[in-house]
């Protein structure tokens, strides 16, 4: 005879026989039921059972159930919790949903109802462990990356280690990613995507399994030059796309100044590269100032015989002197002006150089930043490319 599986593990507190054993008889044949008759001997249970819901009498002795209900949010922050409560207590239990409760039902309780409602808030629970569990294994994830990079990042160049690092770390993210999509898919198969908190919760894990997958994508690119992908890059388009994607509706003041017609402004580069090392400059001048009474983020635009300087100046909170040493090192706690990993500022640097430029930062605190890059105009740089009869 096949054992049934059962579909969770529920814990009740209600110090009154009857609702107790009723609630028992009802759940047993669909999940693991514990019981308790005080909220301390609840807890006691919590802390060892681990349940995926909670349902709890909000009228006990010696504690009560909003007592008890403070104790649990305390312990476990994702738990569900259903309070249960008598005729005449609903002001009671609307304050319970203030303190954290997931629903209240009435007693006498209807059995089809009860297991209804039971049944959508085990569910409910399981997709917040496992939600927890994807956080808490991207954050692994990241912080591996961080050590691992920084055990390179003394290399002289970029050699064989590091190559077998990235390769390793596509895996996990993949994993990752895969498992954030099965998340969303059941998400919306039980339609809890309005649950508040919960879109914007995934939103941020996808946001950042993007930015790592971004990284390693860009590191694995570094020395690699494609030829082939080389094309002709207009660099304010390209630089006020990256805004509009960092700033959105914001009400930054964005101004733009050209020593001549922006038409002028064409490098030679790789498409997604560049964008990426863009986007990244932008990024930070767009963080810097975030919390600023008057954000204001100038670009200008000026050029020589044979090279283009774009300058990007925000007046945001600037960084020290001291820091500006250490900008470009990889993963040094001290070392970028962005928050995220570290690599950024490493990474763009190095792809500006793989395009025959230079970055350069000026900053004072309290004072903004203003960033410098040089790079060739696009006829100098069809001289320095071994085979410019690729490029389109």
């Amino acid at each position: 005879m096949e054992t049934k599986e059962l579909l969770g593990k529920i814990l009740v507190i209600d110090d009154e026989r009857g609702p107790r054993e009723s609630l028992r008889m009802v759940l047993k044949y669909d999940y693991e039921v514990f019981l308790a008759d005080r909220v301390d001997g609840g807890i006691e249970l919590l802390r060892e059972k681990k349940p995926d819901l909670v349902i709890m009498d909000i009228r006990m002795p010696e504690k009560s159930g909003i007592e008890g209900l403070q104790e649990i949010r305390q312990i476990d922050a994702l738990v569900s919790i259903i309070m249960l409560t008598g005729y005449g207590d609903l002001e009671t239990a609307q304050k319970a949903i203030r303190f954290g409760a997931s629903d209240y039902l009435q007693k006498p309780f209807d059995v089809v109802e009860i297991q209804e409602t039971i049944k959508k808030y085990v569910d409910r629970s399981k997709l917040n462990k496992r939600k927890r569990k994807a956080q808490e294994e991207l954050t692994k994830m990241t912080q591996s990356l961080g050590r691992e990079v920084g055990n390179t990042s003394k290399l002289t160049s970029l050699g064989a280690a590091s190559s077998e690092l990235v390769r390793d770390l596509r895996n996990p993210l993949t994993i990752i990613r895969g498992y954030l999509d099965l998340l969303v898919y059941e998400l919306k198969e039980k339609q809890e995507m309005a649950s508040p908190g919960m879109e914007d919760y995934l939103d941020q894990i996808e946001a950042n399994v993007e930015r790592c997958t971004d990284l390693v994508e860009s590191w694995r690119a570094l020395g690699r030059m494609d030829f082939s992908q080389m094309q002709r890059l207009h660099l304010p388009k390209l630089i006020s796309d990256c805004f509009r994607d960092a700033a959105g509706h914001s009400d930054i003041s964005f101004t733009v100044q050209s020593d001549g017609a922006e038409e002028q402004f064409e490098m030679l580069g790789e498409r997604l590269q560049v964008r990426r090392a863009l986007q990244n400059l932008i990024d930070n001048a767009v963080a810097a100032v975030a919390d600023q009474p008057s954000p204001a983020i100038r670009v200008s635009y000026s050029m020589d015989n044979t090279d283009m300087e774009i300058q990007i100046k925000d007046n945001g909170c600037g960084v020290d002197t001291q820091a500006l040493r250490w900008i470009f090192e990889p993963l040094d706690s001290t070392a970028t002006i962005e928050t995220g990993s570290g690599l950024g500022l490493f990474i763009t640097k190095k792809v500006l150089e793989e395009h025959r430029g230079t970055l350069e930062f000026e900053s004072h605190v309290g004072g903004g930043t203003i960033v410098t890059i040089r790079v060739p105009q696009a006829h100098t740089a069809l001289g320095y490319y071994s085979r410019p009869d690729v490029i389109a």
